[in-house]
């Protein structure tokens, strides 16, 4: 699960609550708060509320740390000074929480000159902090790095003036060990690094090295896993999986993400199964022709991915790592799944965003239905006019020869014994007919799925979150359970994971100028 955070930039000078609910009221453009999810073993504990409240130099501020717990309700507060930061994760074991910040002296300063710029001498760390509940600082640590600036040195005419900022290549990801301490990951312009924290706050081994596309971090109760996305020539694959002793930093094998005759893999879902809490990946196993180079409905139509596949990840060798891979290229799969990927349950072709694992060991894999049809009046016309040979090629070149459309979600499903199956589509807002020739980016850049679960009665849901509503579906009861609206009125409305088998719902209110939290059950 990742970490989210949630925005405000507001002062808590009111807070109304009830049960599961509370209110905050904007007050200061000066003053800005923050919001994030407190987990642990990937499971929301939790919220933190950092805020910023008066600057006390030209570089300090006075901050304020707000805990509650995952109904909402105040546990706890703590009032420091430091630099200027920035909350970027936090995480919690045994009563500890460990929070890391991005801080510093420049982010943020505006400079008259390029001299001043020059002459400043900027400093940049990742801060770590550790309290406990009740508000007491156990321990912090300061580590220098090297931020990666988007200004350029561009100075504006004829000011010649600029704000500096700069940001980490790599964000700050943050896990809990099981009784024993905290794993912190990020990236700089000098490269990666992962070290670790007891839970005093003292630092253990560290490890640095070479910047990759991407990295996803996830732990289990001794040991530390990183999939990592390599920056070789591969689009959507070049994944490997490293692991690391979280108790002396040994370093296992690094393992290659490819199917038995090496195709590459692209990762859809990295996690623990809930039931045995072993690691997994699950995603697509992708076509070594027509793979790795598409990005249009057109495309996707002529089968970039051969199947779909899942792994349970039950040791550190290859001979550990039990491997299910289901392939539809042959024709095995029909009539559910054809050669080049058309699902006759839904009709249209599936362009998967994530997967994830139940309660019973079934694998789950949603996205974004493409429908692709024949532009026929385009065709018509090429025909007609095709004795002078050079309007037809205009009007195939200017109009194409398809269109495809956004439609509603698909679930897909691998059981424990190997076996796809078509479970359902789930209703979301449907787009217009494009050109097939049209970006996805274009067509299906708002919408975005994650995953809810319920462990106690072990129920997994559904949200799809679009630009006009966030559809809730339960898994189990194989139906939209709810939909929400993002804007009724003035109020716009945003869903977020919340506890096992609840949402958050945050409203916003631009002209009351107040924000709403409220926990609410999905049962």
């Amino acid at each position: 699960m990742k970490i989210l955070s949630i925005a405000f930039f507001l002062c808590v000078v009111t807070c109304t609550s009830t049960a599961q609910s509370k209110v905050f009221k904007e007050v200061s453009e000066d003053i800005s708060s923050e919001m994030k999810i407190i987990t642990q073993d990937d499971a929301l504990v939790g919220y933190l509320l950092f805020t910023q409240l008066e600057k006390t130099s030209a570089d300090s501020f006075n901050y304020k740390i707000s805990l509650m717990d995952e109904n909402l309700n105040d546990i706890g507060a703590v009032n420091f000074r430091e630099e200027n930061l920035d909350l970027e994760a936090v995480s919690f074991e045994q009563d500890v929480l460990c929070l890391a910040y991005l801080k510093s002296n420049i982010n943020g300063k505006e400079f008259k000159n390029k001299k001043e710029y020059n002459n400043f001498d900027g400093k940049n760390s990742i801060f770590t902090q550790f309290l406990t509940l009740d508000g007491k600082i156990i321990k912090t640590n300061t580590l220098g790095i090297q931020l990666q600036s988007d200004n350029y040195e561009i100075w504006a005419s004829p000011k010649n003036k600029f704000t500096y900022h700069g940001n980490l290549k790599h964000g700050v990801q943050l896990k809990n060990i099981f009784q024993k301490g905290f794993v912190c990951f990020f990236g700089d312009k000098d490269g990666c690094n992962l070290i670790t924290y007891d839970l005093a706050g003292k630092e253990g081994w560290k490890k640095s090295f070479a910047e990759k596309q991407a990295y996803s971090l996830l732990t289990s109760k001794t040991d530390i896993y990183l999939l990592e996305k390599s920056m070789e020539k591969y689009y959507e694959g070049g994944y490997y999986l490293a692991g690391y002793n979280f108790e002396d930093g040994h370093t296992y094998d690094r393992i290659t993400l490819n199917d038995n005759e090496g195709n590459s893999l692209k990762v859809l879902g990295f996690g623990k199964d809930p039931l045995t809490g072993i690691p997994y990946v699950s995603g697509n196993i992708i076509d070594p022709e027509k793979g790795n180079n598409f990005s249009s409905g057109k495309e996707l139509a002529r089968g970039p991915y051969t199947g779909i596949f899942s792994m349970d990840i039950n040791g550190h060798s290859k001979k550990e790592i039990k491997k299910t891979f289901i392939y539809w290229n042959n024709g095995s799969q029909k009539p559910i799944v054809s050669k080049r990927g058309y699902l006759s349950g839904s009709k249209s072709y599936n362009r998967m965003s994530t997967s994830f694992r139940d309660f019973n060991g079934n694998t789950y894999f949603v996205g974004s239905e493409f429908i692709k049809k024949p532009k026929i009046g385009a065709i018509v016309a090429s025909v007609i006019t095709a004795p002078l040979f050079v309007v037809p090629l205009y009007i195939l070149g200017a109009a194409g020869t398809t269109k495809c459309k956004v439609t509603d979600a698909s679930l897909m499903k691998i059981n424990p014994k190997g076996v796809l199956s078509f479970e359902n589509s789930i209703p979301c807002n449907n787009s217009k007919f494009v050109k097939g020739i049209q970006l996805f980016s274009k067509i299906n850049s708002d919408r975005g799925y994650y995953g809810v679960e319920n462990p106690d009665t072990k129920t997994n849901y559904i949200v799809a979150d679009d630009s006009k509503n966030i559809m809730i579906y339960s898994v189990n009861k194989k139906k939209v359970v709810r939909t929400i609206p993002h804007k009724d009125g003035k109020i716009s409305t945003q869903v977020f994971p919340a506890k096992e088998g609840h949402i958050m719902v945050v409203e916003k209110n631009k002209k009351e100028k107040y924000t709403r939290l409220s926990i609410e059950a999905l049962d």
